[in-house]
């Protein structure tokens, strides 16, 4: 079967490499690759590959894929999507890294902005986190625990 697959990658040396490992290890073929340089995210570089697996292999592919690089679009579907989230109440005195640990389990914040006017008050936070689409719902739902468990409000925006 062939796949289109649309990955980010760190722009360090080496880590291309680690993309073609689990790519040749288990039999797929390359037909095409085109590196975006010029598009950079952040630190991290947009690489589209056009790949030729075996059906049977294709999850396997997909999950040593993961462990290397993140997978944006499988064949022009969102694989994973960004989720913005502000938190407001006592962020910090409720454990802020229970909070971030918990979610982890599901998704992986990858950016926290604290704002913490005075230790009396009431602080915020915003959160991006990265998730794959088909662990949303198990978020919203872990962020509804939280607001019950620790008295804090969540607000959620689906980027």
């Amino acid at each position: 079967m062939r796949i289109v697959l649309d990955i980010e990658v760190r722009d360090k040396p080496g880590e291309l490499l680690k993309i073609l490992t689990p790519i040749a290890n288990l039999g797929a073929n390359i037909i095409s690759i085109i590196h975006s340089r010029e598009e950079r995210v952040g630190n991290r570089i947009p690489v589209r590959f056009v790949i030729d697996v075996e059906e049977d292999k294709f999850k396997t592919l997909i999950n040593e894929l993961e462990k290397v690089a993140i997978i944006k679009l499988i064949d022009g579907q969102k694989k994973k999507r960004y989720v913005d989230i502000v938190v407001i109440g006592h962020v910090v005195d409720t454990d802020i890294r229970d909070t971030i640990d918990r979610i982890n389990t599901i998704g992986l914040v990858e950016d926290l902005d604290l704002l913490m006017p005075h230790p009396d008050l009431e602080s915020s936070a915003t959160m991006k986190i990265l998730i794959d689409n088909y662990k949303i719902e198990e978020l919203f739902y872990l962020l509804d625990e939280l607001e019950k468990e620790k008295g804090l409000f969540f607000i959620k925006t689906l980027l």
